[in-house]
């Protein structure tokens, strides 16, 4: 398919970033409240995501959103190409996308199912939808990989689920990223919360002994493997999950197409209050001054000097993102 238009945007990273944030809001957002239909693994038609006012007021094409896809360096989108699709977008119509597409029979990817079930079908499955010389987007649907808000996406369809059956295929890694002032807030809570979205985000790296042996030889966090999605790649802190405990404990834990682990957390015992508690909590690190462990095994090691929880990632007063 052709590549995207080369235009410039405002702002930084151009016009590509402005496209690729817009999909990103409605997708894992804004599409319940902007009346844009989704199923409940979360794809939405191509063609109503073209109509959407943002991505029209950007004047997005079809080949721009191909390319968002094709060429987002933290796999954040989806892709399926299901030529009946169209049929669906009746307003009458009460069946979603992918029930629709099961009754049709229109595409099966493993001979049983019109949708992938795994993160190397959904690949497959991408990679096969931005190869077709279609250009009719009402072909087309696409999801957010992870990330979402909205309720309505259910983390069982959307996600694969981790489980303590097979150890062999348990994550090696799953570290949680933050910043030094948001740090206190996670103690006082008792762990980590989903702030507004669906899961808490872990990453699968970068391994616990790869950042304490570059802190150990005075290297920098930019000499560690880039982690390809699950945290900011600015992180100052680095909270490592023991997840054979999590699981044990019955905290449900998620692995997106992408690679991203999600856990909703448990409760906390207040109420409807969900929680990744203190006691999964392996070892933290702190990485941008060097300080090393800052807590193991549920003792804090070293605090964090005040200078430091006072201020966002930028350098300014205030809190820091989860």
């Amino acid at each position: 398919m052709s590549q995207a238009r080369n235009a410039k945007g405002k702002g930084k990273g151009g016009r590509d970033v402005l496209v690729s944030k817009a999909l990103s809001h409605l997708l894992r957002h804004a599409a319940e409240k902007e009346g844009i239909k989704m199923d409940s693994q979360g794809y939405a038609n191509v063609a109503d995501v073209l109509a959407w006012r943002k991505i029209k007021s950007l004047q997005t094409t079809f080949p721009e959103i191909l390319h968002a896809v094709s060429s987002s360096d933290k796999k954040r989108f989806a892709l399926l190409h299901i030529p009946s699709a169209e049929v669906e977008r009746d307003a009458s119509a009460t069946t979603t996308t992918t029930e629709a597409v099961h009754e049709q029979d229109a595409i099966t990817l493993d001979q049983n199912t019109a949708v992938p079930t795994t993160s190397a079908a959904q690949e497959t499955a991408t990679a096969a939808a931005l190869a077709v010389q279609d250009q009719n987007p009402s072909h087309f649907l696409i999801r957010a990989t992870q990330g979402h808000s909205i309720k309505s996406v259910e983390a069982a369809s959307l996600l694969e689920k981790i489980s303590l059956e097979d150890k062999s295929k348990l994550p090696k890694t799953v570290v949680h990223g933050t910043f030094h002032a948001a740090w206190p807030a996670i103690l006082k809570s008792g762990g980590l919360r989903c702030m507004g979205r669906n899961q808490v985000h872990f990453a699968t790296g970068p391994a616990l002994d790869t950042v304490l042996s570059a802190q150990t030889e005075g290297q920098t966090q930019q000499n560690e493997p880039q982690v390809i999605s699950g945290m900011r790649r600015d992180a100052q802190i680095l909270i490592y999950i023991n997840i054979e405990k999590a699981l044990a404990a019955g905290c449900p834990f998620w692995r997106s197409e992408n690679d991203v682990i999600l856990s909703e957390g448990m409760s906390s015992g207040n109420g409807d209050d969900q929680l990744v508690p203190l006691e999964f909590f392996d070892v933290v690190v702190e990485r941008k001054r060097g300080m090393g462990k800052i807590w193991e095994n549920g003792q804090v090691l070293q605090e964090v000097p005040a200078d430091l929880t006072k201020r966002n990632p930028k350098g300014n007063v205030g809190k820091g993102k989860k």
